[in-house]
């Protein structure tokens, strides 16, 4: 072994450009499979840290009437780790001497003893959290401080209401100053579980319950001690309560985790993608070093033959010629790690870097030393498997075939120079291994592959979001009744639709949640008035009977069930069996703060079917019923009718009988969706990372296998070959490559695309309809071609310019 590393010693420097080539890849492409994967996990887990950081809750318990009394009683239950509780209360915000009566601009929260202040801590963007004694201060969301154009310092102004009169009285007015712009938890959820109001510490929520009945409602939230296990107790403990208070009161309880688990789940599909894209860097880079690694060996191979016959065994001179890629292998891989650590603060991915506590440097041991040796080892055996190989007794030059691609361009009358080129860039140089060039046009393929599959998938997403039919939204206009829980129940909603000139069709919605084969599941009630305006049917066939329903594709498996089954629907007397006749894309709508249907969870069924399985006709009204009557009008209007005067006409009416509770909701994306669009182009740059390498690569190369044809050329440039026909043989044999390296991609980067997009819209349920930027992507793949030539300009000038008689002197 001492001869070995006494060769490679003396030898190292005449082959410092193949080294370093095979550094460079490694560390690039290694940092870039290496951050991924660790981004990845990072994506995965950075949900939980916020939730950790906040103290989320485990539950949210609704207390009726907002009564005190009762909610201190909650408050003290047994099997919670702590408890913190807040009012909602009946103020309008006065925006510029104005006072703004909408639903959803008058989300005012009390925090009473630390809610939104120490548990379920809301996330400050600007400013800070208001302090728990401050009687002025408060606290704002992004939408409420650009209702009333105000920022950090600026003051706001709330009208205070009796509402439990039958006419609203005003009981006062209340000033604040903003001490923080913020995001109330949960974060990440649909767009349409974005809440956009304001908080009062509790000195201020204190004051402004000495308001007349001005607090309308009330909640307990909680942090169990047994966490999600403890919830079946707690609602025992419930029931107990509301038994001995008798009243006929119910408390309505919010399951947090399934919201926290709906929030996981869209996260899910970034850190999935980012993982697969490492893997599939991880995989190009086997490739582009293994190619990098046999230009490297092919310097050396003719010494260590010498070295054979000067007895060294075949071992040893393979040793020999694998440490300078087992030295290339190790320093690149060691620059990679450092590279994976610069690259960390870009992970997490998404909206949910925003929220995650441990934002910055990162080192995650388990991707980087793990992952890292496992790459070095297999890297290292791929140097020591090419230095063996390279020992073997080369086959004759004969015995190489010639490339059919190479024999079609002869013989199809193309001029010398192109014929040449690509002979060169699909047949092995003269002394080198077939495997080689197939190698380098494997990576190449498979880093255009990466980069096609990113821009299919980012077009795709981004053609759900410009086609709102695609997830759900089949109509011009949707107008709600306060978040869901108002109705127009008793109002002619008939006639009032009638009398909108411009109206297609009309639908209304009525949202809650039913049993469904022993499971809860939020469905949608749908009641039609012409023109199909319903949330599309992706298989199988729409409602046609009061005895059908239609599922969701998450809850449809989640039942396990296929379209054409039956399930039970509800609980008791009024239990019906219904058919499955058709999959569903459901809209992210329905009840505020509560389980409602999005996209591919959910149920919709007949709104009729729906009320009667809620007793609604046989005078035992659930509160349930009250939710499962109309509160959601969706329009679809005839093309070039405005929208505006329909949606003013009808809030004037106000048919749920409530002043502003009725509102016009713009399109709002489910979580999956919103967050996956806010990704923004780091997958894309990563791809582009990719490309870059393998335009490297391709340069190394054309190099390499200038450098072993420069005899070839020389005596071609001796015979009469002009400067200028040798370098466009060398950029005929690099556009070649490119070439073949864009073609396959484009067609393999579609089919990959197409399948990974296909298998996330149906996971989340919105339409699967595969986009493909076309024009764009010939561009990019153009503008790839130019930037390898380009590059790769250098060696064919180097080429035309090498002086034929020094290089034939030895002939």
């Amino acid at each position: 072994m001492a001869a070995a590393f006494y060769w490679w010693r003396a030898s190292r420097r005449a082959a410092w450009r193949q080294t370093l080539l095979v550094v460079v890849l490694c560390a690039i492409l290694g940092a870039v499979s290496l951050a991924a994967l660790a981004g990845a996990r990072r994506t995965e887990s950075a949900y939980g840290r916020y939730l950790d950081s906040i103290n989320a809750s485990t539950v949210s318990i609704n207390i009726p009437q907002g009564g005190s009394t009762l909610l201190a009683k909650v408050s003290r239950l047994p099997g919670s780790r702590s408890t913190a509780a807040w009012l909602g209360f009946d103020a309008n915000p006065v925006v510029h001497g104005h006072v703004d009566d909408s639903f959803v601009t008058d989300a005012l929260a009390g925090s009473i003893n630390g809610e939104y202040i120490t548990q379920d801590r809301a996330t400050v963007l600007q400013g800070r959290l208001p302090h728990p004694g401050a009687a002025h201060e408060i606290a704002l969301t992004a939408g409420v401080a650009k209702l009333f154009g105000v920022g950090v310092g600026g003051q706001v102004t709330y009208q205070f209401e009796n509402a439990e009169v039958e006419k609203p009285v005003v009981d006062g007015y209340a000033t604040y100053r903003v001490v923080g712009i913020v995001e109330q938890p949960p974060v990440l959820v649909d767009q349409f579980d974005q809440t956009q109001g304001a908080v009062l510490p509790q000195a201020a929520a204190e004051v402004a319950a000495r308001f007349k009945e001005t607090v309308a409602f009330s909640w307990v939230d909680m942090r169990l001690t047994k966490g999600d296990a403890g919830i079946p107790v707690l609602q025992s403990r419930l029931a107990e309560l509301a038994t001995q208070l008798g009243g006929g009161i119910h408390f309505a309880i919010r399951r947090l985790d399934t919201v926290h688990g709906q929030v996981q789940q869209a996260i899910e599909p970034q850190a999935v993608a980012l993982a697969a894209f490492g893997g599939l860097v991880a995989l190009a880079m086997l490739a582009l070093v293994g190619q990098g690694l046999s230009q490297l060996l092919h310097r050396s191979a003719p010494q260590l033959e010498v070295l054979k016959a000067l007895g060294m065994t075949r071992f040893e001179a393979a040793v020999a010629g694998g440490i300078a890629g087992g030295v290339a292998v190790l320093a690149g891989m060691a620059l990679a790690v450092g590279g994976a650590v610069a690259l960390s603060p870009l992970a997490p991915v998404g909206p949910v870097r925003r929220f995650d506590p441990a934002r910055g440097v990162s080192f995650d041991s388990t991707v980087l030393v793990g992952g890292g040796i496992v790459l070095t080892v297999v890297l290292l055996a791929l140097a020591g498997g090419v230095a063996w190989r390279a020992l073997r007794p080369a086959r004759p030059e004969l015995d190489t075939p010639t490339s059919a691609v190479a024999h079609a361009a002869a013989a199809s009358g193309l001029p010398l120079s192109a014929t040449l080129g690509i002979r060169y860039a699909l047949q092995p140089a003269p002394g080198r291994r077939r495997g080689s060039v197939w190698a380098n046009l494997f990576g190449s393929v498979v880093a255009v592959t990466a980069v096609i599959t990113a821009v299919v998938f980012g077009a795709s997403l981004n053609g759900v979001v410009s086609h709102p039919v695609r997830y759900g939204w089949n109509w011009n206009v949707l107008i709600q009744s306060q978040g869901g829980y108002g109705d127009w129940y008793g109002f002619n909603m008939d006639k009032l639709m009638a009398a909108q000139p411009g109206v297609r069709g009309w639908s209304s919605f009525g949202f809650t949640q039913l049993q469904i084969d022993g499971q809860s599941v939020p469905v949608l009630g749908l009641t039609t008035n012409g023109g199909g305006v319903e949330p599309p049917t992706v298989s199988g066939r729409r409602l046609e009977g009061p005895d059908q329903i239609e599922l969701g594709r998450s809850s449809l498996r989640q039942l396990g069930k296929h379209v054409g089954d039956t399930v039970d629907v509800g609980t008791g007397a009024t239990a019906r069996r219904l058919k499955i006749v058709g999959t569903v894309t459901l809209p992210s709508i329905g009840v505020s703060l509560a389980d409602h249907v999005s996209l591919g969870r959910g149920a919709m069924l007949p709104e009729h079917t729906l009320l009667s399985i809620e007793n609604f006709f046989v005078g035992k009204q659930s509160q349930a019923a009250y939710t499962a009557l109309p509160s959601t009008l969706a329009i679809d209007l005839r093309p070039g009718v405005p929208a505006e005067p329909i949606v003013r006409r009808i809030l004037a009416v106000e048919p749920d009988g409530t002043p502003g509770g009725m509102y016009q909701v713009t399109h709002v994306l489910a979580a999956a969706i919103s967050n996956d669009a806010q990704m923004g182009d780091q997958p894309l740059t990563l791809a582009v990372v990719l490309a870059i390498a393998m335009i490297l690569s391709v340069w190394a190369t054309v190099q390499a296998s200038t450098r072993r044809r420069r005899r070839d050329l020389a005596m071609m440039k001796a015979l009469g070959m002009t400067r200028r026909q040798v370098r466009t043989i060398v950029l005929w044999q690099s556009s070649t490559m490119l070439i073949i390296a864009a073609g396959l991609g484009l067609v393999l980067g579609w089919v990959v695309g197409h399948l990974v997009w296909t298998a996330f819209a149906s996971s989340i349920g919105v339409v699967p309809v595969t986009v493909l930027p076309l024009g764009l992507v010939l561009l990019g793949l153009v503008i790839l071609v130019i930037a390898g030539d380009a590059l790769t300009a250098l060696p064919a000038e180097s080429a035309a310019r090498a002086p034929s008689a020094s290089l034939l002197r030895s002939e």
